[in-house]
């Protein structure tokens, strides 16, 4: 089976509810950059990354765009047999461009898998987890839309409940308080854990001040509470806390993994498909914090289906202790279907590859690659 045709694909997916976060800003749409991969046996795989992500990634969707242009010929006329040298080339062929890398990484896992008729969790050694529990997010919003979003996560069955922080101690303080006490009082709500996510959007001292002073509300893990270049951060506030630490945008390949573990810099690690630049970096990100003992999550930006898809056939074939694969649940619409959310948790697809389908028409194709 030979590499026939790589087509790159543009769509914008509204959201049913704009977010942000304190690195973000407002967010109305996913700018997503899509790939298929096809065979001469006519096999397709197919890819997903989010472009408009320059706060984790530094990337556009032009900038993805860019970067598949110049990656996805080495891979024409090549055998799909050749599964780990293709891997080995996109890696090898520029510095960086991690969206660019992870979009074709995902298409080349997926075609592989279905080549197959196997899930790519069976490519990734093999699946682990059926249902992967997910956490909710309560985004910048009022304390009285925390507690509605709060309520309807527990009744919805979610096991953890991730506030987002960073932007103001008051405001934030009003929230936490306002969803801790829905958690005591909302049936079930006792057994949800709670956590907070700053985003980097702290500096050392100001965060060990701040967590301190919240105690009260119980937080099983702060995410990133600084910016995602001060390890030596990280590691002053895990020293001065008794909230255990998490790295996301810090933990971005497997040298920055190796290097927060040495430095004793986190309690956990969360890794992406994207900041990971695809499934290959991103397993060995997952063996070095198993080797080491650190627990980890499995997560992904807001993204559509396939992107999710991605994410939890990651989730399926590892022993994460948490998770956070849920990114396609706010999109209004997409032209992606096959994934199923069930009791706060997601369902791992039986089917082969990602386990979803793609509607080709619905996107806008900017670019056909048929040849060196």
């Amino acid at each position: 089976m030979k590499i026939e045709e790589i087509r790159i694909f543009r769509v914008d997916l509204p959201l049913s509810t704009p977010f942000q976060h304190s690195s973000s800003g407002q967010v109305t749409a996913l700018e997503e950059v899509v790939a298929a991969i096809q065979t001469d046996s006519g096999i397709i795989g197919y890819g997903e990354v989010r472009g408009n992500c320059t706060y984790v990634t530094g990337d556009t969707p032009d900038r993805v765009v860019a970067a598949a242009n110049f990656l996805a010929p080495r891979l024409i006329g090549e055998s799909l047999e050749n599964f780990a040298s293709l891997i080995h080339q996109i890696e090898q062929a520029v510095v960086g461009n991690s969206g660019a890398k992870a979009l074709l990484d995902i298409a080349l896992h997926d075609a592989y898998a279905r080549a197959y008729d196997i899930p790519v969790s069976t490519i990734l050694g093999g699946r682990v987890n059926s249902r992967l529990p997910t956490d909710a997010s309560v985004p910048f919003a009022s304390p009285e839309e925390a507690v509605e979003l709060a309520r309807a996560a527990i009744r919805e069955g979610f096991s953890v409940i991730k506030v987002r922080v960073g932007k103001d101690p008051v405001y934030d303080e009003e929230r936490l308080s306002a969803v801790r006490e829905v958690m005591d009082d909302e049936p079930g709500g006792s057994a949800v854990l709670l956590s907070a996510d700053a985003n980097g959007a702290w500096e050392p001292k100001d965060a060990v001040k701040m967590l301190l002073g919240w105690g009260k509300y119980r937080l099983s893990v702060i995410e990133q509470p600084v910016g995602a270049h001060d390890i030596e951060g990280l590691r002053f506030v895990r020293e001065n806390v008794p909230i255990p630490v998490m790295a996301d945008e810090s933990a971005k390949g497997p040298i920055e993994v190796m290097e927060l573990i040495r430095r004793k810099a986190v309690d956990m690690l969360h890794f992406k498909l994207i900041k990971a630049g695809g499934f290959t970096p991103l397993r060995t990100m997952m063996s070095i914090a198993e080797a080491s003992g650190v627990p980890y999550m499995i997560g992904q930006m807001d993204e559509g289906m396939v992107a999710t898809a991605a994410a939890v056939q990651a989730g399926a074939a590892s022993t994460a202790r948490f998770f956070e694969v849920h990114g396609y649940t706010r999109v209004a619409s997409q032209p992606f279907n096959g994934l199923e959310m069930e009791n706060g948790a997601m369902v791992v697809p039986e089917g082969p590859g990602l386990g979803v389908a793609v509607e080709e028409s619905a996107m806008n194709c900017i670019r056909v690659i048929n040849k060196r």
